[in-house]
């Protein structure tokens, strides 16, 4: 896999280059339609990554991606599951030994490679859509069946797929109140400190953060807005460009006033989030830099769990514990559905029937 950057507008595309040092062209295809559907660089690099280990295998195997039967593609599953230095030709792995990979990124392997074959069943009637050929209530070939309309709330021939792959879905990490505290406290600058309690208090990602521009952050509203921009140099980006407005409370606004006084200065520039302490000076900050602040709290805090998603997860608890209905929760998380929201936050309802019980006295 190579990433590349384009010389005019600085945005970073991903490609995957065969044996012959030339890029794979039905991928090259695939990722060239992802990133005309506006999807975020990120999600473009996932799928390139997860698709060069499928052109690896097949080319050990000597096959075309277009002839393969599900029952072959089970290999594919079976290599991934391997060690690295046991994915060589001809290397048998007994069948005790333990997989190499995590469930959850077998799914998310699995996912990816359905989406690709998908998209070449519906340019090409030749190619089966293997891994779910009736996904979803839109058609993969020329040919639309009698009452296919009738199958949207029912599952496709993708729940009849042999390789089904299950992840465990865990809790979602939250931090206490205290955890939190030291880690704000911990921040030498104040412009990471302000990052720490923006995503705290208003659970936006850090590539929302980091694409913030001044005119987002309304004090008298009491308000930041989350806008859609297409182009950031810096790579920041709002998932699935879904715009919202999340209300904010004084600290956040303090913290904020408290950084542009005292580090920003009479720097001139849109972005909120910027260098201000190496070269480029101005220029906006980075996901690798943000990456390299998590790596130094945690050394100063021990808490190894801190990631930015994690306050995000903080903010979420905090506001299904007070009864906000999970539609606002969700709205203001900028999840897609309700659906979302209730499936990654639903060890909140078990751990409420517990409190609710232990106050009850039926459960010491």
């Amino acid at each position: 896999m190579q990433r590349l950057r384009d010389r005019d507008t600085g945005l970073a595309s991903y490609t995957v280059v065969g044996p012959d040092g030339l890029p794979v062209e039905p991928v090259e295809m695939f990722l060239a339609h992802l990133q005309a559907m506006a999807r975020s660089p990120n999600t473009i690099a996932g799928y390139a990554h997860d698709l060069r280990d499928f052109v690896e295998w097949l080319d050990q195997v000597g096959r075309d991606f277009r002839v393969l039967s599900l029952e072959e593609l089970t290999g594919f599953f079976s290599w991934l599951a391997r060690p690295v230095a046991a994915r060589a030709p001809e290397v048998f792995v007994l069948p005790s030994a333990p997989p190499a990979i995590a469930p959850a990124t077998l799914v998310r392997k699995r996912a990816a490679l359905a989406t690709f074959y998908r998209f070449h069943a519906r340019r090409d009637a030749s190619v089966p859509a293997l891994l779910g050929a009736s996904a979803g209530p839109r058609a993969t070939g020329e040919f639309l069946p009698m009452l296919v309309h009738t199958r949207r709330a029912r599952p496709g021939l993708e729940t009849l797929s042999p390789i089904r792959i299950a992840a465990p879905r865990s809790a979602a990490v939250v931090l206490s109140d205290a955890q939190v505290a030291r880690l704000v406290a911990a921040c030498v600058r104040r412009r990471d400190r302000f990052l720490l309690i923006l995503l705290d208090q208003t659970g936006l990602r850090s590539g929302e953060a980091l694409g913030l521009r001044h005119a987002d952050l309304r004090l008298r509203a009491g308000e930041v807005r989350v806008v859609p921009r297409e182009g950031n140099v810096n790579a920041a980006r709002v998932k699935g460009l879904k715009a919202r407005v999340v209300p904010a409370g004084a600290v956040v606004f303090d913290a904020y006033a408290d950084y542009m006084e005292m580090e920003y200065g009479a720097l001139d520039s849109d972005w909120v989030f910027v260098n201000l302490f190496r070269p480029p000076v101005g220029a906006p900050m980075t996901a690798g830099a943000v990456a390299k602040l998590v790596v130094r709290l945690r050394q100063r805090t021990g808490i190894a769990a801190f990631t930015p998603h994690v306050l995000r997860h903080g903010y979420a608890t905090r506001l299904l514990r007070a009864g906000v209905p999970v539609e606002v929760v969700a709205e203001l998380l900028g999840h897609a559905s309700t659906t979302t929201t209730s499936q990654i936050y639903s060890h909140l309802s078990v751990e409420d029937h517990r409190r609710a019980l232990q106050s009850a006295g039926v459960l010491a």
